[in-house]
């Protein structure tokens, strides 16, 4: 345990010099930090296609990687005060667990939150599988909010706070992140399917310990969408969907 730490949190909550925000939820202040975690990279390509128009083997892990940092670009002009990490800026493999040591471990500025948007695509055991799906976090699971590992800029955060409270928080902002995203990618992403919200026991929902959402764009499974996947056109246009989610959550 970092030495220490439960000394520290006692003095946190004892100094009147330090801010805490004991009547509501930390979850709820505005959004000063978005992690953009292009799934997979590096030896884990993630799933996997080729078909005759794609010239070789599809990755899930480059494309991944292209949407991310679409979203970037786009959150760049958008939003320029808005501070954006990347988990991966490049074909590496980033294990589950740094990714959301990522997360976090973002020091945030005072009365300010962080969202967790982890990017996708999909694949089936059948190819009629399509459209778009919005993963969270099972609201049964409890997860590790205030210990040795919480920077130390973000402990006046949950500090006054019990364990329970602080997971029906997120909880609750985990459900309002989702539906929005879901809200979002149903308006502009108009000729894919939605398959909805679901809840998921996922390492990277649970540990990251901030607000987060998965999103799986589409199925390289299937070889209609995984034609459209291949568009930069259409990747932008996710792009965009992503954008105006994030915008929407802060």
């Amino acid at each position: 345990m970092r030495k220490g730490f439960v000394a520290l949190v006692s003095i946190l909550l004892a100094s009147s010099l330090v801010p805490l925000f004991s009547a509501g939820d930390p979850f709820s202040f505005p959004v000063s930090t978005v992690i953009l975690d292009a799934g997979h990279g590096g030896h884990d390509p993630g799933a996997s296609a080729s078909y005759s128009f794609s010239g070789g083997t599809i990755n899930e892990s480059d494309l991944t990687l292209d949407i991310a940092k679409r979203v970037l670009a786009l959150l760049a002009v958008e939003k320029p005060a808005l501070q954006v990490v990347m988990t991966r800026t490049d074909d590496t493999y980033v294990s589950l667990a740094q990714r959301s040591q990522v997360a976090y471990s973002a020091p945030l500025p005072p009365k300010s939150s962080a969202l967790f948007v982890s990017i996708h695509i999909n694949s089936a055991t059948t190819s009629d599988a399509v459209g778009f799906e919005i993963l969270t976090k099972r609201q049964a699971k409890q997860v590790s909010l205030l210990d040795e590992q919480t920077p130390l800029a973000n402990i006046a955060l949950f500090a006054s706070l019990p364990s329970l409270e602080l997971n029906r928080f997120l909880n609750q902002r985990n459900l309002y992140v989702a539906g929005t995203f879901a809200e979002v990618f149903s308006e502009k992403l108009i000729t894919s399917r939605s398959r909805g919200i679901k809840e998921r026991d996922l390492y990277v929902l649970n540990a990251s310990r901030v607000p987060s959402v998965l999103v799986e764009v589409g199925f390289l499974s299937n070889e209609d969408e995984a034609q459209k996947i291949l568009s930069p056109t259409w990747r932008q246009l996710v792009a965009h969907a992503i954008t105006e989610a994030v915008i929407r959550c802060i």
